[in-house]
C-alpha cells in the first residue's frame, strides 16, 4: 500500500498554482499555433484559388522545366487540358530553345537576375497563330538552390494585331494599300544610301492623274476612290519587282526605281504607265477616262538628296502637264530656276490676300459700231514685297494648284463689282465689267450663291457683269460647265469665251454653251497684218460669231493697221494697248472722262 504523503513531501498550493499556469500557457501557445497554421492553410488555399481563377496563365515548373502545376487560364491559352500539360515541358520552352541566342540569354538572365520576359508567337494544334507575353521567375529554396520556375503567360494576340494595324496605318495608304508618303520617304532614303554605296543610279517618277477631278465631281467620291485604287494597281503592274510604288495623297503617285544600269530604262516604265492609264476605267457601269503626267529625275545626276529629287520630279511633272498632259518629261537643269520661283510664289501667296497685296487693273474695250467704251476687263496683279508686280500668268496656276484661287477669285469679283458701282456713282454710266473665272471656281458648288451675295452687296445688276472663261476650261469639264453656265446665264450674267482659237474651236461645242461673246486670242491678232492664214482665221471666227448671233471682240490690238482690218472684217469690239494698258480704277475713271463726248 502506498503510504500517505507526509507533510514534507506533499505539493504545496503554490506549486500547484504555478503548474496550472504553465499548463495553461502551453495550451494557449498550442491553440495559437493551431490557429496560425489554419490561417496559413487558409491563405494558401485562397492563394491557390486566386491563381486558379486568374485571367492570365500561371505555370509552375521544376528545375528541369517540367510542369508541376498550371491554372485554367494557361490551359485555355495553350488549348490543352491540365492532364496533357502536367509532367511535360511547356510548348513555349521549345520556342525559346529554337533560337540558341535567345535561349542562352534567357538562362543567363534567370541566373543573374532571377527573371526573364519576352513576347512569342505560338501556333496552336489547329494551326492558329497567337501571341503571348511570358515572364519566368526563378524560385530558390531555403538552402539557396534553384528548386522551381514560375511563369506568367498572357495572351497578347489582340494587342499585337492592334499594334500591327496602327503600324500599317502609319506606313500604308488606307485606300489603295500602297506605301504612303512616310514609308515612301523612308524607302527612298534607304534606296539612295544603297545606290550611293553601289555606285548605281536611281530614277524617281512623279505621277499626277489628268482629269481625275472631273470624275470625282461628276460620279462622286466613291467612284473617284475606286478609280484611284485601280490606277494604283495599274501603275504597280508596270513596275519591276524591286521598285516601290507609293501614293503621296490625292491623285499623286510615285515610283522609286533603284539599280538602274541606264537612265533610259526609266522612260520604258513611264510609257507603260501612260499606256495603262489611258485604258477606260469602268466605274459603276460607266466608262471614265483619265491620263497621267509623269516627271522623271535621276540620282545622282540631278540631285543626291531625297527632298531635292522629289522637287525635281514634281517640277518635271508640271512640265509634262504644261506640254499637253499624257506624257513624261525628264528633269532638266533649267527647271531648277522654275522650281525655286514656283516655291517662292507659293510661299508668298499664303498671306497675300490677308496683306492686301492683290490689285485689280482695268482695261477698256471699245465698241467699233458706237465708238464708245462700253465695257472693261478686270485683270489681277500681285504686288509682292519680294517679287514686285507679278503678272497673273505666273501666280494664277499656283493659286489653282493650292485651291486658293476660289477665295482670291471671289475677292476679285467683289472688288470689280464695287469698282463698277464707284464709276456709276461718279456719273460715268454703266460699263459692263468682265472678270476672269477659273475652272476651279466654276466647279465650286457654292459659287452661284457667292456670286449672288456679291451682286446684292454691291448693288450691281447681273446684266452688267460678264464672266470670262477659257475654251480649254470648258472642254475639260463639258457637262458640269454647261450646267453652271446655264445658271449664270439665267441670272442675266453675260458669258464670254476667252482665248478662242487656241483650243478646240469646235462649232458644235460652241453651240452648246450659253456664250454671249467670243474673244479672239491676241496671238492671231498680232499677225493679222503679216500672215494671211491668221487673218483668215480671224475672218472665219467673226463670221461664225455673226452666224451664231454672238458678239466678237479682238484682244491685243496694238496698231492702227490691225484695227483697220478688224473693222473691215466686221469685228464688234476691240481691246489692247492701242486703246490703253490695264490701269487702276481711279485712273480709268479719268480715262473715261477724257473720252466722253
Amino acid at each position: 500500500m502506498r503510504s500517505k504523503p507526509t507533510p514534507e513531501t506533499a505539493p504545496s498550493s503554490i506549486e500547484l498554482s504555478q503548474l496550472e499556469r504553465v499548463l495553461s500557457e502551453r495550451t494557449d501557445d498550442l491553440s495559437r499555433a493551431i490557429m496560425q497554421q489554419r490561417d496559413v492553410e487558409g491563405q494558401l488555399r485562397l492563394l491557390v484559388e486566386v491563381i486558379r481563377n486568374l485571367s492570365i496563365g500561371v505555370v509552375v515548373m521544376d528545375a528541369d522545366f517540367c510542369v508541376t502545376s498550371v491554372n485554367e487560364a494557361y490551359c485555355a491559352i495553350s488549348g490543352k487540358t491540365e492532364t496533357e500539360i502536367l509532367g511535360e515541358r511547356p510548348p513555349f520552352e521549345a520556342l525559346i530553345k529554337a533560337d540558341p541566342e535567345v535561349y542562352d540569354a534567357a538562362l543567363e538572365s534567370l541566373r543573374l537576375n532571377g527573371v526573364w520576359e519576352s513576347e512569342l508567337w505560338c501556333t496552336s494544334d489547329y494551326d492558329e497563330k497567337f501571341a503571348i507575353h511570358i515572364s519566368i521567375t526563378s524560385i530558390i529554396d531555403q538552402t539557396g538552390r534553384l528548386s522551381q520556375y514560375g511563369a506568367i503567360i498572357s495572351d497578347i494576340t489582340q494587342r499585337k494585331k492592334d499594334e500591327e494595324h496602327i503600324r500599317y496605318q502609319a506606313n500604308f495608304d488606307t485606300l489603295t494599300g500602297l506605301p504612303n508618303r512616310a514609308l515612301f520617304v523612308d524607302r527612298l532614303e534607304q534606296s539612295l544610301a544603297a545606290m550611293a554605296c553601289a555606285d548605281s543610279k536611281l530614277a524617281l517618277l512623279f505621277i499626277d492623274l489628268d482629269g481625275f477631278k472631273l470624275v470625282n465631281d461628276t460620279l462622286g467620291h466613291d467612284k473617284g476612290d475606286d478609280l484611284l485604287c485601280e490606277a494604283g494597281t495599274r501603275i504597280a503592274s508596270c513596275t519591276r519587282g524591286g521598285d516601290t510604288v507609293a501614293r503621296l495623297g490625292g491623285d499623286e503617285f510615285t515610283v522609286i526605281m533603284p539599280n538602274l544600269h541606264d537612265a533610259r530604262d526609266a522612260p520604258v516604265v513611264a510609257q507603260r504607265i501612260l499606256d495603262a492609264l489611258t485604258k477606260p476605267f469602268v466605274l459603276g457601269g460607266t466608262e471614265s477616262f483619265v491620263s497621267g503626267s509623269i516627271g522623271i529625275t535621276i540620282f545622282p545626276d540631278d540631285a543626291k538628296l531625297s527632298g531635292d529629287l522629289l522637287k525635281n520630279a514634281d517640277a518635271a511633272m508640271y512640265r509634262a502637264k504644261y506640254l499637253g498632259k499624257a506624257n513624261y518629261q525628264f528633269f532638266t537643269a533649267d527647271l531648277n530656276e522654275q522650281v525655286v520661283e514656283r516655291l517662292g510664289i507659293k510661299n508668298g501667296l499664303v498671306k497675300a490676300l490677308e496683306r492686301k497685296e492683290f490689285k485689280l487693273y482695268y482695261q477698256p474695250k471699245l465698241s467699233l459700231s458706237s465708238g464708245n467704251f462700253e465695257s472693261v476687263e478686270a485683270l489681277m496683279r500681285w504686288d509682292s514685297p519680294d517679287l514686285g508686280m507679278v503678272p497673273p500668268a505666273r501666280f494664277i496656276p499656283v493659286l489653282e494648284e493650292t485651291g486658293m484661287v476660289v477665295e482670291v477669285g471671289a475677292w476679285a469679283i467683289q472688288t470689280a463689282c464695287a469698282q463698277h458701282q464707284k464709276w456709276v456713282d461718279a456719273g460715268l454710266g454703266q460699263k459692263r465689267m468682265a472678270v476672269n473665272l477659273s475652272a476651279r471656281q466654276l466647279r465650286e458648288l457654292s459659287f452661284v450663291s457667292v456670286l449672288q451675295n456679291i451682286l446684292q452687296d454691291s448693288g450691281m445688276s447681273p446684266e452688267w457683269l460678264e464672266i470670262e472663261i477659257t475654251e480649254t476650261m470648258l472642254m475639260s469639264d463639258t457637262e458640269s460647265a454647261v450646267m453652271s453656265l446655264n445658271v449664270l446665264h439665267d441670272m442675266g450674267i453675260h458669258v464670254a469665251m476667252d482665248d478662242f482659237g487656241t483650243g478646240y474651236s469646235s462649232l458644235s461645242y460652241l453651240k452648246r454653251f450659253p456664250i454671249d461673246t467670243i474673244k479672239i486670242d491676241q496671238a492671231f491678232v498680232a499677225e493679222i497684218t503679216s500672215r494671211s492664214d491668221d487673218a483668215e482665221i480671224i475672218r472665219t471666227i467673226i463670221n461664225m460669231g455673226k452666224t451664231l448671233n454672238r458678239q466678237v471682240i479682238a484682244e491685243g490690238v496694238e496698231t492702227e493697221a490691225q484695227l483697220a482690218l478688224l473693222q473691215e472684217y466686221g469685228c464688234d469690239h476691240i481691246q489692247g494697248y492701242l486703246l490703253s494698258r490695264p490701269i487702276p480704277g481711279d485712273a480709268l475713271a479719268e480715262f473715261f472722262r477724257a473720252h466722253t463726248d
